[in-house]
């Protein structure tokens, strides 16, 4: 679908084969509130959150900035790539044999996850409360469609392989049917975004958002009070401390 080729990052792809046989190459922890992963092929996966722990296992390169191949420290180890500017990453390890130095890189890890999930955490009340502010508004329709759109290309390729995978040929018609209808849909959505597009801007410039009401708030302050906490620790491992 070329006109779906927009919505893609671009990979340095990865071989199979060889992302099995990868070792660890470092560390990190996720720095933005909720970013998304991808596989292999830049389809998207999921969204993860700030604070999360994970091991490095390959640099990449996404739409030609750094990003990395790396294991979630999830039970299934599921593994992913996270672009470079969501992330906090130390291109090293500890020696194993070495308990004192083990003990001080999980302290760091620690710190650093606790930091940057209460991080996330006061982003999430900010998302919530302009998402309750747009409820039912040109903007929030026009989030809604582009989402939509985003998860084209995914819904596409599921058509794909199950037209691929079909026992029979009237099941494959039926796939490719529905191949064709996702293709005006995608013709629609494209349409009615740019036809909601100004009426979004209107809706934004005359009802802008004011976070006062949540930044007064009592749990605005006492997670940004653990953030002030934090930081004079985290600054020591490169951390700008985050605004008030």
């Amino acid at each position: 679908m070329r006109t779906l080729l927009f919505l893609l990052p671009t990979f340095l792809l990865l071989s199979l084969a060889t992302a099995a046989e990868l070792d660890p190459i470092g560390w990190g922890v996720v720095s933005s509130p909720s970013p998304d992963v991808y596989d292999k092929t830049g389809k998207r996966l999921a969204e993860i959150k700030g604070g999360e722990l994970f091991t490095i296992l390959k640099e990449v390169s996404v739409n030609k900035a750094p990003a990395y191949y790396i294991e979630l420290r999830r039970p299934k180890k599921p593994r992913c790539i996270l672009p470079g500017g969501d992330c906090k990453v130390f291109l090293e390890l500890p020696d194993a044999s070495d308990p004192d130095a083990v003990a001080g890189v999980k302290r760091i890890q620690t710190l650093l996850a606790d930091y940057y999930s209460t991080l996330a955490l006061r982003e999430t009340l900010l998302d919530r409360a302009e998402a309750r502010h747009r409820a039912g508004s040109p903007a929030e329709k026009l989030e809604k469609l582009r989402d939509e759109l985003r998860g084209v290309p995914a819904r596409d390729r599921a058509l794909e392989a199950a037209q691929a995978k079909a026992a029979s040929n009237a099941e494959r018609l039926r796939y490719q049917d529905a191949r064709k209808e996702l293709r005006y849909r995608t013709t629609g959505l494209q349409e009615e975004i740019r036809r909601t597009e100004a009426a979004a801007a209107e809706w934004e410039r005359t009802h802008p958002f004011n976070p006062d009401a949540v930044r007064k708030s009592a749990v605005w302050k006492k997670l940004t009070q653990r953030l002030r906490t934090l930081e004079e620790q985290v600054t020591l491992f490169g951390v700008t401390p985050a605004k008030d």
